[in-house]
């Protein structure tokens, strides 16, 4: 049951058609991880899971107060980095309703957050640009090296000169990282927050003109080990409430 208080908060979901590569092959699927659920939940307000219908189309959207574009689904970990696609050939159907969401969301001036994925998709909705990160590099998914996804693996550096940190205080932080591609270019509007102290790699932008973040790590697998990232939901929440 809704309370006067309580905002409904949008959550994208994962699109496959049950191809031999996906999830649960024969089995179409839209699903997502609880993580941001239970996040929302936590904080008091209601998480609504946006589907995508067959024909591409999404449901009405009104009652939405803000937009949460959350990570990517399945995917192999035995390709190369270099073997990999663009965000378009590894889920054309999320592709495209996820474009279009994002532009309702900056039409619309609703807050948005994006995890990994999900920061990469309004970066490159906005003119930026994705590459691969180099086999031979510094390792950004976890997976590989068997680390549960609450376990923060390197350290990133935050501009104190960023919204972000104005809401955290956090000038350096410690993230997990699922990500075998990095944004090297940033879009229209978007300006680096943090970056990684490893090796550059952005980290987190924001918007110069609402309230839109990206993050290329999970920090809605973070918040019950760091309080930190409370702080920032809430203060994400309370300016959708307001909405």
């Amino acid at each position: 049951m809704k309370n006067s208080e309580s905002s409904f908060i949008g959550i994208t979901m994962h699109v496959d058609s049950g191809q031999g590569f996906d999830l649960y092959p024969g089995h179409p699927l839209l699903y997502v991880e609880r993580d941001t659920i239970n996040l929302i939940k936590e904080i008091g307000h209601i998480p609504y899971l946006i589907p995508v219908y067959e024909d591409g189309s999404l449901p009405p959207l009104d009652h939405l107060s803000s937009i949460i574009l959350t990570g990517g689904g399945f995917l192999s970990l035995s390709k190369p980095n270099s073997q990999l696609s663009s965000l378009y050939t590894t889920g054309k159907e999320r592709y495209e309703a996820e474009k279009r969401l994002i532009n309702y969301g900056l039409d619309k001036k609703l807050p948005m957050i994006g995890f990994c994925r999900g920061a990469q998709m309004i970066n490159e909705v906005l003119g930026g640009g994705l590459a691969n990160i180099p086999d031979k590099g510094i390792e950004h998914h976890q997976e590989r090296l068997n680390i549960p996804a609450d376990q923060t693996v390197h350290e990133i550096k935050v501009n104190k000169n960023s919204k972000f940190y104005s809401i955290t205080g956090q000038d350096h932080l410690f993230v997990n990282s699922f990500h075998r591609q990095h944004m090297y270019t940033l879009g229209k509007g978007l300006r680096t927050v943090a970056t990684s102290l490893e090796d550059g790699v952005v980290e987190i932008f924001e918007s110069d003109d609402q309230f839109v973040f990206g993050f290329q790590f999970h920090p809605e697998k973070l918040w019950k080990r760091d309080p930190s990232w409370l702080s920032f939901f809430r203060d994400f929440l309370s300016v959708s409430s307001k909405r």
